[in-house]
Order: C-alpha cells, then structure tokens, then sequence
C-alpha cells in the first residue's frame, strides 16, 4: 500500500512538472530570435546604397543579430545624435567621423570600448586611424575607413585637348584646365563651390590642403588661434578665385550634385571630391577616368582627409548582451570593408587592404597611397563649427570674387570668434 501510495505521489508530482514546464517552454520559443540592434547612418550620398548594402548582407550572414538602419540626412545627423546621446535615448550603434568624437567623449555618452575587444582584432588594424579614436588613454571607436580627397580625371576630354599626362602644380592644373575649355568647349575644372545639395565643403577640403601643401595649417600649434591668414591661407584662396573668376575655367555657383552629374556627362576635365564618389562614377555607363591622389599643387603631398568610425552610446540602462551584439557588428563591418571600399573608401584593416576582394577593384589601388599624406584634423572641440563656417565664408570669397586680404581677414576674425567660446 505504502509503495502504491508513493508511485501516486510521483506520478502527480511528474504530472505538476508537465504542466508547469509547458508554459515557460512556450515562453523561451516567444522570445527566441535575433537580437535586435538599431542604427543611425548619414550616408544619403552616392555611398548609402553600399553601407545599405552591406547591412543587408551583415543580417543574411548569420541569425544572432539583425541591425535596423535608419537614415538621417547628413545635415540634420548630428544636431539630432547630438540630442539622443544627451538624452541616453541614441541607437545601439552610431557612425562618428573622426574629427567629432572630441565633441562627444567628454561628455561621457560614448562607451570605452577597450573591454570589449579582443587583442587579436585590434591588431588587424592600422595604427594611425585606430590611435586617431583614443582619448585620454581610451578607445572610443573603431575607424570603419580613411576617406581622403582626390582628383578625378577624364580621360576623353584630356585626350581631345592633347593632356597627356595628369598635372602636378597649380600651374600645370590652370594650363590644361584652359587647354580642355579651349580645345573642346567643356569645362577644365569642377569645384563644386555653392550651397545646394550640401554645402561647399570641397572648398573647405582644397582649402586645408593647398595651405597644408605649402607648409602652413589651419590653426596654432595650441589650437587657440586661427593660423591661415598669411601667405599660404592668400596663394591657396587666391588660386581658388582664380579658376572661378579670372580664368574662368571652373563655373560659379556650382553646387555638389551639379559638379557630380556634369563630369559624369563627361561636361569637366577635373573633378574634385572625397574617395566615396569612386563607386558611383565607375557605375556611370561610358565615363572613362582616372583617380589620383590630390597633386601636391603648391609644393609637397598632403591632403584633407577624415574617417568614418563606429561607437556606442552610453544607454540609460545600458544592456551588455547588447553591446556584445554591436562588438560583433563592427567587427564584420570592418572585416568585410572590402563591401564598403566599393563606394571608394578606403579601408582601415591591414587583413582587408592585403586581400584579393580589396586588391581587385579597379581604381581604389591607385590612391590608397594618399593615406600616407593625409592632414589629421586638429584635435579640438571647436574644429567642427570651424570646418562647417569656412565653408560658407569661402563659398562668398569664392563666388564673389571677394578681395583676398579682406576675406582672409574676416574668416581669421570668425575662426578666432569660435574658439573663444570652447
């Protein structure tokens, strides 16, 4: 009887573990699945669609994580991340160019990420963009790519005109800029010098690079004033009036989508802009060219550059299963950059630039050397608000024909007005 009893007692006690097992394993299969990460992108230029790309195939390779992307126009993006990172309200993952993140660290809504990542990741990375993402000791972000300017050329207009080889001064820039609008009716330059699609940052770029190329730099060596009202800061804007006004080979008012669409019609010899527009012209159906790094036109090599990089924010209740998640993000964004250097970019990890993926793309080989003459930006909180002004202020030199000495002046008095206040 007692046997009896205690067989009954199990049986119950079985059928209790049953019925309650059921439900949380109904549960577990309810909550099963991707761990579902959020992110921002400012890239609504010619290389959204290959960062969009890129996310697509992160979410098909595997089915641990899947990423939203969200995309913020470039000249909303950081007011607007600027205002979720306050607020511990930001997505998972964020894209920071390099020359941002002083705006961000001190304020303490990024993550240190040294934690996180394993040694033998971080040693596939090349040192000076990666060392470029440390403060204080720390690691912030990763750099995603290196993204210099160029100079793009086409081949058909420099034949037509009998150019034939790419010029390397300013003088021999203006002689076969004036021979392309001579010999064939199109224009020798494209500097894209208005506000329109975006604003006239190519001018900023040149800017920084003819005064760096002739020794000179933006700021003092203690960032506490500008530094290019001088003879560099006057022979670099002068030469840019120059191609606009005096010999005219370049148009006025021209803005960024303008300055694309007309060398992709094959309407300009010389076209200037960041590496990321390589992915688009190469799809252009007919448009043979060349990219090159940016001439060393006043003297020695060197060029404005900056860098994608990820990060991520520091949440209000801040989940490491998703920081996890966003480490391995990152890590296949990186490692796969050969995705991303499709749009022109040039990649940061030493794995990815040896590869035959990266090594096959026609183009990218002949300007990845810029790398080695690219100008950091000055490691200060007020070089953004610095970047964004000139480029204003050089649109009205520039297309107004402004008097040098005047302009530089004024952009001096503007650029030293900023930094007071950081």
């Amino acid at each position: 009887m007692r046997k009896r009893l205690i067989a009954i007692i199990a049986l119950i006690v079985l059928g209790s573990m049953m019925i309650f097992a059921s439900p949380a394993k109904e549960k577990s299969a309810e909550t099963s699945g991707p761990i579902e990460l959020k992110f921002w992108s400012l890239f609504t230029g010619g290389d959204g669609e290959f960062f969009n790309a890129m996310i697509d195939e992160f979410n098909a390779s595997q089915n641990e994580i899947h990423m939203t992307n969200d995309m913020v126009r470039f000249d909303d993006y950081y007011t607007r991340l600027t205002t979720a990172l306050a607020a511990g309200t930001a997505p998972d993952v964020i894209v920071l160019h390099q020359a941002r993140l002083i705006n961000y660290v001190p304020s303490g809504t990024l993550l240190a990420l040294d934690e996180y990542i394993s040694d033998d990741m971080l040693s596939d990375f090349q040192s000076a963009p990666l060392e470029a993402c440390r403060m204080d000791g720390q690691l912030y972000a990763i750099p995603f790519d290196v993204h210099p300017i160029v100079m793009y050329s086409n081949k058909a207009l420099l034949e037509e005109a009998g150019v034939s080889e790419i010029p390397q001064t300013a003088e021999e820039f203006l002689a076969a800029a004036e021979a392309v609008k001579e010999k064939t009716g199109q224009w020798g330059s494209l500097i894209d010098n208005t506000t329109g699609t975006y604003k006239a940052y190519t001018l900023t770029r040149l800017f920084v690079s003819l005064v760096n190329q002739q020794g000179g730099s933006m700021l003092t060596d203690d960032l506490s004033a500008a530094a290019f009202n001088n003879e560099y800061g006057y022979n670099a804007l002068v030469n840019l009036q120059m191609l606009v006004n005096e010999a005219g080979v370049n148009p006025n008012e021209l803005d960024y989508d303008a300055a694309m669409n007309m060398f992709k019609l094959g309407e300009g010899a010389f076209y200037f802009n960041g590496v990321w527009a390589t992915g688009t012209l190469e799809q252009t159906e007919g448009l043979e060219f060349i990219a090159s790094p940016l001439p060393p036109f006043m003297g020695k090599s060197a060029a404005w550059t900056d860098s994608h990089t990820f990060a991520i924010p520091v949440q209000k209740n801040q989940d490491p299963v998703k920081v996890e998640a966003a480490i391995k993000f990152i890590d296949w964004m990186t490692a796969n950059a050969h995705l991303w250097a499709k749009a022109g970019n040039i990649p940061t990890r030493t794995s990815v630039l040896e590869g035959a993926a990266f090594n096959e793309l026609p183009y990218r080989a002949d300007y990845a050397a810029a790398v080695s003459s690219v100008i950091p930006n000055p490691p200060t909180a007020a070089w953004g608000e610095i970047y964004e002004t000139l480029s204003d202020l050089l649109e009205s030199a520039v297309t107004k024909n402004e008097d040098p000495a005047t302009a530089l002046n004024n952009m001096e008095n503007t650029v030293n007005e900023i930094i007071s206040h950081y």
